[in-house]
């Protein structure tokens, strides 16, 4: 049975990577690496402006002193989204964009998504607004404005409204009459300008709701009702339109619709929807309106709708929201359950099969006989009277039952066979050899009657870099799928950066997302001691090893962790917790390549390319090979570093010949080897002894 699978566009919804998103019919934002940095300097200069103006009065939490461009920044990034922005990912993201100038009385919350209503329609204007009567100040404003929306050039999701306001200011500073009726006139006439007259067609699609909010419902029904359709043609057992607008209006307390719903829905419909707001109120049930609705999504997503579920549920705020607040500004709906979505998103794509008992007793996957019950032919008995099995069954020849097979993400092969082709790694292979042993014994034993031993599989690997610790781990999963005891085999490879988050709230969700799509196979936590930095006592690298942790316990049936990195410094790891050593009962150490190994996979690497070695280009390779070995040294990766400048070398050679034969094109020489090679920073050559 296949997962469902993300499209790429929406892939980092189910990632560890920080991420904006905008639900809707924009795809999510990965947030760059130093963007928040750079965010928060941005905003620090831009609030610092003198020429912004800070409050007099307290508004609301924000209290007096606060810079009027804080202000503006927080509505911006609440409004660029859409005029009812469900803003998910990045945590209270108006708010946390604002870094220092954030004021202390301000409390971010932790919900998983949030709705921004908009309070009045002109909201570009805050910082002219502000400006007062003064047109020097005014023009202070628009400059702001603009400088104000720069800050989030890079956020994809906003680009479509934020580039129609850079549009909308720049013409208007640029146009000597516009630039004068915003320097001079009374703020009611540029309101009413913006609202009648200032924008284009194109513009007033993007930003429907500067032309009051009558005009926004108006907007949003169009595009609701034509997304509604669409899904309801494709997903059985829907309302229709007018039902559920009927529907949203019962649930958020309407006894009949607006008049100026009225306006937009023309006489004929609003009169049918109003004919059912009365039949229906005395029995309609809110609660269950909105699981009834839930499902229609959630069948909708399950049916790879995903683009239109999500523009679905973006356009369902906007109209349930304007609608509920008509003839003023948006107020909060029921219509659609926005938290509820997510959630739904993500059990619909993280949906993992797992090991049920009852299906080794009575499907014979547990060495059974067919008996059906405990003790009976052919069934081991633990010591609590349960089946015990390997939990998988691999396809036979012939096999037709999909049902058969717990995975088809990983061709396991024959994992034992490629490890004894790997070059050196002695030792290593001689205890992978002992793990596959110990867990066929530890079958044995329970096929036998034998308690389960209790055994923990999670491990530690040591060495430097390029000495095969990944590819190792990677032949264990499909060693362990091989024999039932995960369920996919695939390897999940993390660092730091994927399980530690940014904020309070942030990191115990991101090991718990990275243990989900582990799920079935190995978790290699690569440079595990980053968890822990030696130098800070307030980092969140203890949060997250204490989820890892809990997590290990209740799940190391699901789940193999193995973490790696320096010797020193996993040592250092391993005693930053008491619960951590305990968990990784074993540690395998992965030694530096001999001369002879290193040599060894640089012929295996050009052999794999087509390449052949001219004469002295081995005893050239050989020269690069420091002894004694510097710290860190990259043993396999060095060797594909170096394979890789000595084919840029050799391809600036033969593009220089006339016509090169083929042999010339496939042949390396020895003055293709470079005579010095510094390491690059790269964590990871695509090939194997990594």
């Amino acid at each position: 049975m296949k997962h469902l699978v993300l499209p790429d566009h929406l892939a980092v919804l189910m990632s560890t990577s920080p991420y904006l998103d905008v639900v809707g019919d924009q795809p999510p934002w990965e947030i760059p690496a130093g963007w928040w940095e750079r965010m928060h300097a941005g905003v620090r200069t831009l609030t610092e402006d003198p020429r912004g103006g800070r409050l007099t009065a307290a508004m609301g939490d924000w209290p007096v002193g606060t810079s009027h461009v804080a202000l503006y920044i927080c509505t911006l990034g609440e409004r660029l989204g859409g005029w009812s922005a469900l803003l998910a990912g990045a945590p209270t993201f108006p708010n946390v964009i604002l870094g220092d100038a954030l004021p202390d009385s301000i409390t971010m919350g932790s919900s998983s998504v949030y709705r921004y209503l908009g309070s009045y329609p002109e909201w570009p204007l805050r910082l002219l607004d502000r400006a007062g009567s003064d047109p020097e100040a005014r023009l202070d404003a628009l400059d702001l404005s603009l400088d104000a929306l720069a800050l989030f050039d890079d956020v994809a999701p906003f680009a479509p409204r934020r580039q129609a306001l850079r549009g909308l200011f720049e013409r208007i500073l640029d146009d000597r009459e516009l630039r004068m009726t915003h320097l001079f006139a009374s703020y009611a006439e540029i309101a009413r300008l913006w609202r009648t007259e200032l924008l284009t067609d194109d513009e007033r699609a993007l930003l429907p709701e500067i032309g009051g909010w009558a005009t926004a419902f108006s907007w949003s029904f169009a595009g609701f009702e034509a997304v509604h359709e669409h899904l309801a043609a494709r997903v059985d057992r829907s309302e229709s339109v007018e039902e559920i607008i009927t529907s949203t209006a019962l649930a958020d307390g309407r006894s009949a619709l607006p008049a100026a719903a009225v306006a937009t829905l023309g006489a004929a419909r609003a009169g049918r929807i109003n004919a059912q707001l009365t039949q229906r109120t005395a029995s309609f049930d809110r609660e269950a309106w909105v699981g009834v609705t839930r499902d229609w999504i959630a069948r909708a997503l399950a049916a790879g709708e995903i683009d239109a579920c999500r523009a679905w549920i973006q356009i369902a705020s906007q109209t349930g929201t304007s609608l509920a607040g008509l003839p003023g500004a948006p107020k909060a709906s029921w219509l659609p359950s926005t938290i509820n979505f997510l959630q739904d998103v993500e059990d619909t794509y993280t949906a993992r099969t797992i090991r049920n008992p009852l299906t080794d007793r009575f499907t014979g996957t547990g060495g059974t006989g067919g008996s059906g019950g405990p003790g009976g032919p052919g069934v081991a008995a633990g010591g609590d009277g349960t089946a015990s099995g390997t939990g998988m069954r691999l396809r036979a020849e012939g096999d037709d039952d999909d049902t058969a097979v717990a995975t088809d993400d990983v061709e396991i092969g024959d994992p034992q066979a490629e490890l004894a082709q790997l070059i050196g790694l002695g030792p290593i292979k001689e205890q992978v050899r002992r793990l596959e042993a110990e867990a066929k014994a530890d079958q044995l034993r329970a096929k036998a009657g034998m308690p389960d031993s209790g055994r923990s599989r999670h491990l530690v690997f040591t060495g430097n870099p390029g000495t095969a610790k990944t590819t190792v781990a990677r032949l264990l999963a499909r060693t362990y799928a091989q024999l039932g005891l995960l369920t996919r085999g695939h390897l999940v490879e993390v660092s730091r950066m994927d399980l530690v988050g940014e904020y309070i709230g942030q990191t115990a969700p991101k090991v718990r997302k990275v243990f989900e799509k582990a799920s079935g196979g190995v978790l290699f936590i690569d440079e595990a001691y980053a968890l822990m930095p030696a130098d800070s006592s307030r980092d969140f690298g203890a949060e997250a090893i204490a989820t890892l942790i809990k997590l290990m316990e209740d799940r190391r049936d699901e789940v193999v962790v193995v973490v790696a990195g320096y010797p020193t410094e996993m040592h250092r790891f391993l005693t930053s917790n008491p619960g951590v050593a305990s968990r990784f009962p074993k540690t395998l150490t992965f030694a530096d390549y001999d001369d002879v190994e290193l040599m060894k996979i640089f012929r295996l690497i050009t052999g794999e390319q087509g390449f052949v070695l001219g004469d002295g280009v081995e005893q050239r390779v050989r020269a690069l090979f420091l002894a004694p070995r510097p710290a860190g040294f990259g043993n396999g990766r060095f060797v594909r570093n170096v394979f890789e400048e000595t084919v840029s070398i050799q391809a600036e050679r033969i593009v220089a010949l006339d016509e090169p034969s083929l042999e010339q094109i496939r042949t390396i020489l020895a003055c293709d080897v470079p005579t010095v090679l510094a390491e690059r920073a790269s964590r990871a050559a695509p090939g194997m002894y990594l």
